[in-house]
């Protein structure tokens, strides 16, 4: 994290310092490190920005035949914190004190905070939403959905977005997306939780749950 200037040393005094925890990835049983910023969240001031919910999307879905989902890598860390933030979310370690200069999980806002980025980057292109950090594009036709996919890349070019190859599904005529099936049907309910983007009858034995730590969530 330290070699990514995700997090940087902290030297001087800070008005805050938070605990660490490290929960265990389900899929890769690699440990993930996030702030226990119980004290902090009770302080930390939030627009209250909406979410989307998959109902209000697929209001948009009736004539989609083609579809993509694009995972964001590591989506909060893509938001880069200003100074001030970036010491508040400074942190106790065996090694020192440390400070994210990206947007940490645990924060209450981050959730809301990324939502409204994604939003606005993308609010101009056609045939896109996203739900976090899952983005949904689609099409009417192939020729539609390439064009609407080929705006949404050249967008994440310029900002400098990224997305993880590895979760990334492309011009499927079916996609698993927040526990439902969207294929030219309509949507219908995913019947197994342990298969995450299936396309075309494919299976990858992903589990999608919602990490407390990653959705701001996190209990006592």
């Amino acid at each position: 994290m330290e070699a990514l200037q995700v997090i940087v040393k902290v030297t001087e005094p800070t008005d805050w310092v938070n605990s660490i925890v490290t929960p265990e990835k389900q899929r890769t049983g690699a440990l993930r490190v996030c702030l226990d910023p119980r004290d902090l969240n009770c302080a930390v001031k939030r627009e209250r920005y909406l979410l989307p919910t998959l109902e209000e999307l697929t209001l948009m879905l009736s004539d989609a035949k083609y579809f993509s989902v694009l995972d964001a890598t590591s989506g909060y860390w893509q938001i880069k914190l200003d100074e001030e933030s970036s010491f508040l979310t400074t942190f106790n370690t065996p090694f020192g004190r440390y400070r994210f200069t990206r947007m940490p999980f645990g924060i209450h806002s981050a959730q809301e905070v990324f939502q409204k980025t994604m939003d606005m980057a993308f609010e101009d292109i056609d045939g896109c939403k996203s739900i976090i950090d899952d983005m949904l594009v689609w099409g009417s036709s192939k020729e539609d959905h390439d064009n609407n996919l080929s705006k949404v890349l050249e967008r994440t070019r310029e900002i400098g977005i990224k997305w993880n190859a590895e979760k990334c599904v492309f011009g499927a005529t079916q996609v698993s997306y927040f526990g439902h099936v969207l294929s030219d049907k309509g949507v219908q309910p995913r019947p197994q939780e342990s298969c995450r983007y299936p396309r075309d009858g494919a299976t990858k034995k992903q589990t999608r749950t919602r990490d407390p730590h990653r959705d701001g969530q996190l209990s006592g």
